[in-house]
């Protein structure tokens, strides 16, 4: 902190009329750190408007996590896009030649195994961040009177940021939605950056038909199901993630409950070829 001697003129010329000839403190810093400009898709700024919008931070971070801006024009799934808010972040964070900041959070982790294993220490994304394209598709259940598709597409245009190659509607635990999916980008994808349906907040209905949904009213959670349909598609030999890729996706951890219990089974896990990456992170769900 720097303070001008007395009897100095304050000759700032920005400073008002009421300022000069006055006496005052001045402040140098160092800038030690720039941040993503997340509020420029803040719910408050969506075109398309829904009931629980995912914050911007939030969205961010998973495709932080993803290190979306490490890979050349990623192809980047989210299976339960609502307002696209993830994908809103993906086209973001690949739009700049900033490089990722890893921080601790609260998000699950995982990454396909690879089928050659050079270095069984590397997480096989050494590529230097680069300006890219984000390839992204979504796949939401709810019609566009819930969730506007159209609106969805403006708001990626207004920020100048590439709008999602297609937004399907249906259900992703569906092979045919899938692979609509697949077709979409040409071939599996990069990363799958989702915030599944927890359960808690809002209730999940996936079908028209009485007998799935009775088939479906169980305990198991969305991601898991996920995982097992990421194992189906893997066994076709049309798999959902390419190898190395990552599922990025938070977990709900309901009161009373351990993270470890609500992880992913670890038999959907295996048959999607998945695995933990690092240590899982925790965080309170706000109100």
């Amino acid at each position: 902190r720097l303070r001008s001697r007395p009897g100095e003129e304050n000759t700032n010329a920005t400073a008002d009329n009421n300022s000069r000839g006055k006496t005052g403190t001045m402040f140098l810093a160092r800038v030690i750190a720039q941040g993503p400009k997340t509020s420029i898709y803040a719910p408050k700024t969506r075109i398309c408007v829904t009931t629980t919008p995912l914050c911007p931070l939030a969205s961010f971070t998973l495709s932080n996590i993803a290190q979306l801006s490490r890979i050349s024009n990623p192809a980047v799934l989210d299976p339960f896009a609502g307002s696209c808010a993830t994908l809103l972040a993906a086209a973001h964070i690949t739009s700049t030649n900033s490089s990722s900041i890893f921080t601790s959070t609260s998000y699950f982790r995982v990454a396909n195994r690879k089928e050659i294993q050079q270095n069984p220490n590397s997480s096989g994304t050494n590529m230097e961040p680069t300006g890219n394209r984000c390839r992204s598709v979504g796949i939401e259940f709810l019609h566009s009177s819930y969730v506007n598709r159209d609106n969805i597409v403006e708001d990626f245009r207004t920020r100048n940021l590439d709008p999602p190659i297609d937004i399907i509607r249906g259900d992703c635990l569906s092979s045919d939605v899938r692979a609509l999916a697949l077709k979409s980008v040409g071939g599996s994808f990069d990363a799958i950056v989702t915030d599944p349906p927890y359960g808690i907040r809002e209730a999940m209905s996936r079908s028209n038909d009485a007998k799935e949904n009775a088939t479906r009213q169980d305990d198991t959670l969305p991601l898991t199901k996920l995982c097992y349909a990421i194992g189906e598609d893997r066994c076709k030999g049309s798999p959902l993630l390419k190898s190395g890729g990552r599922l990025v996706a938070f977990i709900p951890v309901k009161k009373g409950a351990t993270l470890q219990e609500c992880l992913p089974h670890a038999a959907a896990l295996n048959v999607a070829g998945l695995r933990m990456e690092e240590d899982a992170k925790e965080q309170v769900l706000s109100d």
